[in-house]
């Protein structure tokens, strides 16, 4: 995407970019955070997330940036625009009731926080999502971080509220909650014991740091 088009839709929305050509080439740069509310452009409502660090509510999370499409509400094209990852998992774990913590290292285990990840099974985007599982939680584009990790967490947050235990919401999202009820558990495949105890132990382990 032109830098052009970049900076004349955030003049759409109020937003300055101030020393765009450097600010641009040099992220994180001083782009404050906040929302983009693209219903002023006539369309259908998105979070967009910009650049956004050192808040405390998500310091100990990677500043990392991720691209999301939205419309140009100048040309009507479809077009990319970064959005800070950190917040972006900071609001869907608030919104569920989560620790934006176990979305991180969930989204880093299940993707490297590559937003075109597939795996060999098909689950695709940052947190992995099934095609069959991302159409029932209403995604349209699986690709799209915004949509992936609102699914994602969404489906998190229901597997929690289901077994009340993290182990187990680990377990459900990773092999289908049918697998943990038929074994009454965690079930005995090699690939799901590993991901559950990876994520759970450096869950402890990070959570032991921050305080």
């Amino acid at each position: 995407m032109k830098l052009t088009k970049f900076a004349a839709l955030l003049a759409i929305f109020g937003t300055t970019l101030a020393g765009a050509e450097n600010s641009y080439s040099n992220a994180p740069s001083a782009i404050p955070t906040r929302y983009v509310n693209v219903k002023k452009a006539k369309i259908s409502w998105v979070p967009v997330y910009l650049y956004s660090f050192g808040e405390s509510a998500f310091q100990e999370l990677p500043a990392r940036t991720v691209w999301a499409p939205i419309r140009d509400p100048l040309t009507q094209e479809m077009v990319s625009a970064p959005i800070s990852l950190s917040q972006l998992l900071c609001d869907n774990a608030r919104s569920n009731d989560l620790d934006p913590l176990i979305l991180e290292i969930l989204t880093r285990h299940e993707s490297g926080f590559d937003t075109e990840a597939v795996s060999p099974a098909g689950a695709r985007g940052l947190m992995q999502l099934m095609p069959e599982t991302a159409a029932a939680m209403g995604v349209t584009n699986i690709n799209d971080p915004v949509q992936n990790v609102s699914a994602g967490t969404r489906y998190l947050a229901q597997q929690y509220r289901r077994y009340g235990e993290l182990q187990l919401a680990l377990a459900a999202y990773n092999a289908g909650p049918s697998a943990v009820d038929n074994f009454g558990g965690i079930p005995p495949y090699a690939e799901t014991q590993n991901y559950v105890a990876s994520i759970s132990s450096e869950y402890v382990r990070r959570r032991r740091q921050r305080r």
